[in-house]
């Protein structure tokens, strides 16, 4: 028997005895974007296909930076992962319409500065961004994008590092957590994913709308979307936030609002 075919027998039997294990992809579609960062590689793969095995469904999705460094690896190394299918980028609305969340192993500082400006100029800046505009939870790993991370500073070497550009960069990073997209570190992202989703989080309706006002000053919303800078002003202004029907509020916004204890109240 030819080594390629023990190698597809023995990475079957994995799979189906994963499956057996509870990897049956009941828990629903996660979107799996892919940029261009490098930083963590190898636990950015675990990573996913730890996601695999806790029972979601994996789509994976590649800029083309990150296809041309590393997309055929990527899909070498989860091959024996059950539940792990390539997105049609052309059907990525579709997609992102059932998807539960949008998880971005490897989050590279291009893709950070694209986000924060609303640049959505490829699929997966077009997927993270209306995943937000649409109250979906988009969890990502900051390792690759942020300047405080050791690996800039391994880089850098005695060299030192440039503060304007560094603080630069932490600002777009706030920016895009403002959105709602939750940053995290690399070997945390599999676990802070299951536990957000398995709560049953939902960001459109974890914060209850109220229909009666507390004694407090009211802020009338009329944008569609509340950001967590929208619940820090009315933090300061010691007010609550009307909001108007159909309106979407970011997970970030939605925990700020829990811990300032802003009340939402309905038109």
């Amino acid at each position: 028997m030819k080594t390629e075919h023990i190698q597809h027998i023995v990475s079957e039997v994995i799979r189906r005895l994963a499956i057996r294990l509870g990897a049956d992809g009941s828990r629903g579609n996660l979107i799996t974007v892919f940029t261009g960062a490098t930083v963590s590689f190898k636990e950015a793969i675990q990573q996913v296909g730890g996601l695999s095995l806790e029972g979601y469904r994996i789509q994976l999705v590649f800029s083309k930076a990150a296809e041309d460094l590393y997309g055929q690896v990527v899909r070498d190394q989860l091959v024996d992962f059950p539940h792990i299918s390539n997105l049609d980028p052309t059907k990525w609305i579709a997609a992102l319409q059932k998807a539960r969340a949008v998880v971005v192993p490897l989050l590279s500082m291009n893709t950070v500065s694209k986000v924060s400006q609303l640049a959505a100029d490829n699929v997966p800046t077009n997927l993270i961004l209306h995943a937000l505009i649409w109250g979906k939870a988009v969890f990502a790993a900051r390792d690759g994008a942020d300047p405080d991370g050791g690996h800039w500073q391994k880089n850098l070497g005695a060299q030192p590092q440039n503060p304007a550009l560094r603080q630069a960069i932490l600002e777009k990073i706030n920016v895009v957590e403002t959105y709602g997209c939750h940053l995290t570190d690399t070997h945390q992202l599999r676990q802070i994913t299951r536990d957000f989703l398995a709560a049953g989080k939902d960001p459109n309706s974890e914060y209850p709308l109220k229909t009666t006002e507390k004694y407090r000053s009211t802020l009338q919303h009329s944008a569609k979307m509340v950001t967590a800078a929208d619940i820090r002003q009315a933090h300061l202004m010691g007010s609550d936030l009307r909001l108007a029907p159909g309106s979407v509020i970011t997970p970030l916004a939605r925990d700020l609002a829990r811990q300032f204890e802003v009340a939402f109240l309905a038109k």
